[in-house]
């Protein structure tokens, strides 16, 4: 056999070697949320990893995201939206979202493509602790504007189908605190009020580390009076 054949593949194997033992190594010392490969676990903390890991569900089977948003308390399944041929609208799988733990949706539940739900589960826990952090009490409501509507993204009715057209993306309104203290997007995004304004701002983060698409009053003037959150294919942070 050749001799430059040979040593280009020990190389080979070489190089095989070293990235065998590094993902093993990393595998052992590395969080879960910050490793890509590694399956999502909603119970962590949001890492650097997360949002793929939530991506790489979408286009998984629709058993393994409902197997695992089973253990979910504030969630449960809901029936297929039929479909007919003359609009897209609807979904095959989707969950019933009620809210995270003590704090509710307002004025009520949420149907939800599983993903987003998932994603929804994690990033309601980080706005509680942000409530806790900058408030001393956690969340009681969380004021939204609902998750599916058939239509198109535009209100004219033009334009590509929207994300909420396949219960894929979710709009809210507010945040109700313990106490009763309303933080409502519109009247807190540029409010004088710091602590409401830099709460606002920090949600708006978390969500990008979670959702696909994000969208404030930053984004634009339709957008004034709540946060667009969704899981469809544009990765958007506004």
């Amino acid at each position: 056999m050749d001799k430059t054949l040979i040593i280009r593949r020990v190389k080979i194997i070489a190089v095989i070697a070293v990235l065998l033992t590094t993902a093993w190594t990393l595998n052992r010392i590395v969080p879960n949320e910050h490793l890509p490969w590694r399956p999502l676990d909603p119970e962590r903390p949001i890492g650097i990893a997360t949002r793929g890991q939530i991506l790489r569900l979408s286009v998984s089977p629709s058993d393994v995201c409902m197997s695992l948003a089973r253990n979910i308390e504030t969630f449960e399944s809901i029936p297929s939206e039929p479909k007919d041929a003359t609009s897209p609208c609807g979904w095959d799988v989707a969950r019933l979202v009620y809210g995270k733990g003590d704090a509710v949706l307002a004025p009520g539940e949420a149907n939800m493509q599983c993903p987003l739900s998932v994603a929804t589960y994690l990033w309601l826990r980080e706005v509680d602790a942000l409530a806790q952090d900058r408030f001393d009490q956690p969340l009681s409501k969380i004021h939204h504007m609902g998750s599916y509507s058939c239509r198109k993204q535009r209100g004219n009715g033009s334009g590509r189908w929207s994300e909420h057209a396949f219960a894929n993306a979710w709009d809210i309104a507010g945040f109700e605190l313990a106490d009763g203290t309303l933080i409502t997007v519109l009247s807190g995004w540029n409010s004088d009020n710091k602590k409401h304004r830099k709460f606002l701002r920090e949600a708006k983060q978390q969500a990008c580390r979670v959702f696909n698409t994000t969208l404030s009053p930053d984004y634009n003037a339709a957008h004034r009076n709540h946060f667009h959150v969704d899981m469809g294919p544009y990765a958007t942070c506004r």
